[in-house]
């Protein structure tokens, strides 16, 4: 399931740095840490965007001028997301880096009934390859059309037992939209910063839309979870590239901050 997680902006015109997929990964360990369900201590099954509102960007970062941030939460425990809204609104605010926001509202989302081809967009990066100490490998650039990132994204997806069993897959990139970036030079792939208990490395993203030829439960599993690497870090989540009619959110939870 899938649920956007609606904060009250305290101070309109604070900001967060661009790529702060960091800090809503703590936020979220300490949230898992304080349900004080021990099954759910190295869990690792879900994803999440990043912040999502009326935004200008500035050499600090992006500054949030909207009343409202959403977040896009996923995961296919549900108890899991429960435990995770119930410990949100146990907070009266929340600190991202110079950010402060306040619970308000979860909505969840329409459940898709895939077909077997479907198309997507990134709302975070792609991650493919897993860093090392004193190395730039993870950094490496591998053209999305090429059979090496194919390839590289079918090791990585076999990493998650839960995929070994939904069949092959297609992928296929989106090559005039790649090449209209490339004729402009304008980049569809970057360096990011993660973090590994603390330890600093850097790691090649990738965000553009592509076409997946799959099992419905294949299309399910990564809706849900991610695709790629580092999906419990907010890197590869995913959304539909065509919004479907009357898949509109429905209200999921309103907490104490109903009235």
């Amino acid at each position: 399931m899938r649920v956007r997680l609606i904060f009250k902006n305290k101070e309109k015109g604070a900001n967060v740095p661009f790529h702060h997929q960091y800090y809503l990964f703590r936020f979220f360990k300490g949230l898992i840490k304080k349900c004080g369900k021990e099954e759910f201590n190295t869990f690792k099954h879900y994803n999440f965007s990043g912040l999502k509102g009326q935004t200008t960007v500035s050499k600090s970062g992006l500054h949030f001028y909207s009343s409202k941030i959403t977040v896009v939460f996923s995961c296919s425990n549900q108890d899991f997301i429960d435990s995770i809204i119930d410990v949100l609104f146990s907070l009266p605010e929340i600190k991202l880096n110079g950010l402060t926001i306040i619970p308000h509202t979860v909505e969840l989302e329409h459940k898709v009934d895939f077909s077997e081809e479907t198309k997507y967009i990134c709302l975070s990066p792609i991650v493919l390859l897993t860093p090392k100490f004193s190395s730039d490998t993870a950094k490496k650039f591998i053209h999305p059309e090429s059979n090496e990132f194919i390839e590289i994204l079918k090791i990585a997806l076999q990493e998650k037992n839960e995929v070994l069993n939904l069949g092959d897959f297609e992928f296929l990139p989106d090559g005039n939209y790649l090449k209209k970036l490339e004729d402009k030079g304008k980049k569809y792939s970057r360096v990011y910063p993660i973090y590994d208990q603390d330890v600093p490395y850097e790691v090649r993203g990738y965000t553009f839309p592509f076409t997946l030829n799959a099992s419905p439960e294949f299309h399910q599993y990564i809706f849900e979870n991610g695709l790629g690497l580092y999906n419990d870090k907010g890197f590869g989540m995913l959304d539909l590239a065509e919004v479907t009619p009357g898949s509109q959110t429905v209200p999921y939870f309103t907490g104490q901050l109903e009235n």
